[in-house]
């Protein structure tokens, strides 16, 4: 019987041992946190400002406080919302679609410099699932359209901004394998080595600067708590499942058709 103890205790300890491992060496299959997004495929992707290939896509409200503001603000004053998706053909960039209602534009800083006090919208992530700062990487893009911050740059960042009166249209692809090299600028090199997957999950919050009358009000998301906080962020799991768009223009989604 103390023979078998023995054994079984060995047994116990190695098979400790090597979850542990398995769970140092790929730490994203474990990720979870307060909110999920599972981020279906978009194939042959056109970054135009026009979202058809979005509508069956899932949808999340920008309707948290995250680093600034006593309060979320009227609707007429500002709402938004916004959606993530990818593509095996294509899988250092993840894409992004982000509408914003907004009465009031604020643009008076120069990119890279206090560039949270004009009207923007930020892309963070923690491609480690460090949920630390130092694992943490911003892109910052401005509502006049032009303004590329922090991370974010002509070599990693496509997008169109779409104006009409008070509502705005971000549409973007981002690939954080060619990073900028300043490293005050949010870890840049953090996503260096990213490449979408099937079942990988990331850390991610999106969120947008509401600025009037010379400051920031408000900054406003999908979930609550600081920007560079690394445990207020959500899970962005990516998933084989295609939207497609159909001969007669309406949107199917085509289960697995990527699986190996």
């Amino acid at each position: 019987m103390k023979k078998f103890m023995k054994t079984f205790k060995f047994a116990v300890g190695i098979i400790t041992a090597g979850a542990l491992m398995c769970f140092l060496a790929h730490p994203t299959a474990f990720a979870k946190r307060d909110k999920q997004y599972v981020a279906k495929q978009i194939r042959n992707i056109k970054i135009d400002g026009k979202l058809d290939e979005w509508k069956r896509a899932e949808i999340v409200a920008f309707d948290e406080l995250k680093d600034v503001g006593d309060g979320i603000p009227k609707a007429n004053d500002f709402t938004g919302q916004g959606r993530v998706a990818w593509s095996s053909q294509d899988a250092t960039r993840i894409y992004f679609a982000v509408e914003i209602t907004d009465d009031e534009l604020q643009d008076i800083n120069p990119p890279d410099a206090r560039w949270w006090e004009d009207d923007s919208v930020e892309f963070m992530f923690d491609f480690k699932n460090g949920m630390v700062r130092d694992t943490l990487v911003q892109w910052t893009l401005g509502a006049n359209g032009k303004d590329l911050s922090a991370a974010a740059s002509k070599e990693n960042t496509e997008w169109v901004l779409v104006k009409n009166g008070n509502d705005y249209i971000y549409e973007v692809a981002i690939d954080p394998t060619k990073p900028r090299g300043n490293p005050a600028f949010a870890n840049p090199g953090e996503g260096k080595n990213f490449k979408a997957k099937d079942g990988l999950t990331i850390g991610l919050s999106f969120h947008m600067n509401d600025c009037e009358n010379g400051g920031r009000e408000h900054q406003i998301g999908w979930i609550p708590g600081g920007a560079w906080d690394g445990l207020a962020y959500g899970d962005l799991t990516f998933d084989n499942e295609i939207l497609a768009v159909e001969p007669s223009g309406k949107l199917a989604i085509v289960w697995g058709s990527l699986k190996r």
